[in-house]
């Protein structure tokens, strides 16, 4: 599982140092893709695999909506391997997607991990704050 928010800087050469206590699981590769709100999601290779399959499962061409999250989803997705001090390089066109600089938010969220440009993770987290202050189990549900 992935949590904790820490704050890096990208590298001149557009490099993250990804935080220490996510390197371990992430030592095998990973894969960035665009993701919802305009970050830039990391994940595994494996849960990345394994999300694809269930994405594609029982398609044979489906619906233009399903077509479209697809291009999304995989089109911009780039594999990395983080070298020997935990960087991985950000894609121009995943920087672009998540209006990233260099200053940055890191956030794991459970399954994977979110990098943010930090203007639009606080707006977003103060525009959520009394939606999840008054969260109730029985309200919302989460899947």
């Amino acid at each position: 599982m992935f949590i904790g928010t820490s704050y890096p800087k990208l590298d001149d050469k557009f490099r993250l140092i990804l935080p220490a206590k996510f390197r371990d699981r992430l030592a095998g590769g990973v894969i960035l893709t665009k993701g919802q709100e305009h970050c830039v999601n990391i994940m595994p290779s494996a849960d990345y695999l394994a999300k694809s399959t269930l994405m594609t499962k029982d398609m044979v061409v489906g619906t233009t909506t399903r077509r479209n999250l697809n291009r999304h989803f995989f089109g911009m997705a780039a594999e990395q391997v983080p070298d020997g001090q935990g960087r991985i390089l950000i894609a121009p066109e995943l920087r672009d997607w998540a209006e990233l600089g260099k200053d940055l938010v890191v956030a794991g969220v459970g399954t994977h991990i979110e990098i943010w440009n930090p203007e639009k993770f606080a707006a977003l987290m103060a525009a959520s704050a009394e939606e999840f202050a008054n969260y109730s189990d029985g309200e919302v549900n989460l899947n």
